[in-house]
């Protein structure tokens, strides 16, 4: 696959969104199930973060179809997206689980199948 500039420019954003803790929490805490921006606040600890903040991260997620919601009268329940790649995550989380490198690691050569353009 030849790389792009709105390939490069989209994966940026992408690493930079997940890259703040905040955002990875909320994406984490919506892991197990959808919930209304209330349920993700208690969740990650009221006194940590306002309202305000959680709806702010919240938009910045949706915009790039992280996160996906809908509306139930008044409130809205938020998700993770079914269009977002997860298994970028999913494999950084198992990572973090081994010490070293994990054996899928081992039978690759870093990037070995990436073209990086300049």
């Amino acid at each position: 696959m030849k790389n792009n500039a709105a390939q490069i420019q989209y994966l940026t954003r992408i690493f930079a969104v997940l890259s703040d803790k905040t955002r990875l929490n909320i994406v984490l805490c919506l892991l197990k199930e959808s919930r209304t921006v209330n349920e993700i606040h208690q969740q990650l600890g009221i006194k940590k973060i306002t309202l305000s903040a959680i709806s702010h991260q919240l938009s910045l997620l949706t915009a790039l179809r992280i996160v996906n919601f809908e509306k139930k009268g008044r409130s809205k329940i938020f998700c993770l997206s079914k269009q977002f790649c997860w298994c970028i995550l999913k494999r950084a989380l198992k990572h973090t689980k081994h010490e070293g490198h994990c054996p899928a690691c081992q039978q690759l050569h870093p990037l070995s199948e990436v073209k990086i353009i300049g």
